[in-house]
C-alpha cells in the first residue's frame, strides 16, 4: 500500500482505537494466524490524508458524532508509540436528569462501564429545570471517566437538547445552558476520542433510576456505587 505523505491510520478493536502514522506500524497486527480478529472482536483499520492539525470526524454506525480533539491528536499521534494507545481505556456513559415540578427538586443520574465495572453516579442539584439537570448529569459522568483514567467515551442519553447542543446542531438560546454546554464541551475535549448519540428513554432506565434517587440528595452531595462485572 503506497503511503501519502500526511497519511495517517485508524486502528479500532473492539472499543479501543489507535492512531499510527506508518503503515508498517500496524503490520503486525495484521500478519498474525488470525489477522482481522482477537478473541472474536474484529480489527477495523482505515485511513485519510487529511491535516492532524484538524478534528477528525467519522461514522462508526451509531447517529451522533465521534471526533477527536485537535489538541488530543496533535499530542498522541505524532509522538505517542503503539504501547501507549494499546493500553487507552474505553468506557461508555449512559446519563440522565430528574425534576420533580421543572423546576423542582432535581437530580443527575450517570452509568459509566468499560466491560469490567460499572460505576453508578448520582448528585443533588437542588431546585433546578429537567434541562438543567440533564446537563448536569453529562458533566458528572465525564469529569468521573477522567477521574478514573478513562481515555475513549461513548456517551448516550434520552435528551436531544443536550446531545443536538453538544454537536452543534442546535442553537443555544438560554444562558445557563449556554454555560453548561460550554463547560461539558471543554471536558469532552480532554478525552482522546468522544462519541454522544441520542437514545429512547426505555433504553436509558439505569441512569434514571440514579437520576430519581439523587432528587433526595442535597445540592451538589455526589454518591458513587461501584460493582465488578
Amino acid at each position: 500500500m503506497a503511503e501519502e505523505k500526511d497519511a495517517f491510520y485508524v486502528v479500532r478493536k473492539g472499543d479501543v482505537v489507535g492512531i499510527y502514522k506508518s503503515f508498517s506500524d500496524i503490520q503486525p497486527l495484521l500478519a498474525s494466524s488470525d489477522p482481522y480478529s482477537s478473541g472474536g472482536r474484529a480489527f477495523n483499520v482505515s485511513s485519510s490524508s487529511r491535516n492532524l492539525q484538524g478534528a477528525i470526524q467519522f461514522d462508526t454506525g451509531l447517529a451522533g458524532s465521534f471526533s477527536y480533539p485537535p489538541n488530543s491528536l496533535r499530542n498522541h499521534t505524532l509522538g505517542g508509540s503503539q504501547a501507549e494507545w494499546s493500553t487507552c481505556l474505553s468506557c461508555t456513559l449512559h446519563f440522565d436528569g430528574a425534576s420533580k415540578g421543572n423546576p423542582g427538586p432535581a437530580g443527575a443520574g450517570a452509568i459509566l462501564h468499560d466491560g469490567s465495572k460499572v460505576y453508578r453516579l448520582r448528585e443533588g442539584v437542588g431546585i433546578q429545570t429537567n434541562n438543567v439537570a440533564e446537563y448536569r448529569s453529562l458533566i458528572l459522568g465525564l469529569k468521573h471517566a477522567l477521574k478514573k483514567g478513562y481515555k475513549h467515551i461513548i456517551v448516550q442519553g434520552d435528551s436531544l437538547l443536550v446531545c443536538n447542543q453538544i454537536q452543534g446542531l442546535w442553537k443555544i438560546k438560554n444562558q445557563n445552558m449556554g454555560t453548561l454546554c460550554a463547560e461539558a464541551k471543554e471536558l469532552k475535549d480532554k478525552f482522546l476520542s468522544f462519541k454522544i448519540s441520542h437514545i429512547p428513554r426505555e433504553y436509558n432506565s439505569e441512569a434514571d433510576a440514579q437520576a430519581n434517587l439523587a432528587i433526595n440528595l442535597r445540592a451538589c452531595e455526589v454518591q458513587e456505587d461501584c460493582q465488578l462485572l
